[in-house]
């Protein structure tokens, strides 16, 4: 059996991977950045190249 290495960025709309490793951790969840841990405030994007969750 193998481990998972990536998850999906728990941001709902984010279509990023994240390693578990360097995730951003909140609640228990792994995000791909802060903007999306603490929700986008004021319209902030994660700035993944081609992502753009919060828009």
């Amino acid at each position: 059996m193998t481990e998972a290495t990536q998850t999906k960025c728990a941001c709902n709309p984010c279509l990023c991977n994240v390693s578990l490793e360097t995730a951003v951790l909140k609640d228990g969840k792994g995000y791909c950045s802060q903007a999306c841990a603490d929700g986008h405030p004021n319209g902030q994007v994660c700035g993944r190249s081609g992502c753009n969750c919060a828009a």
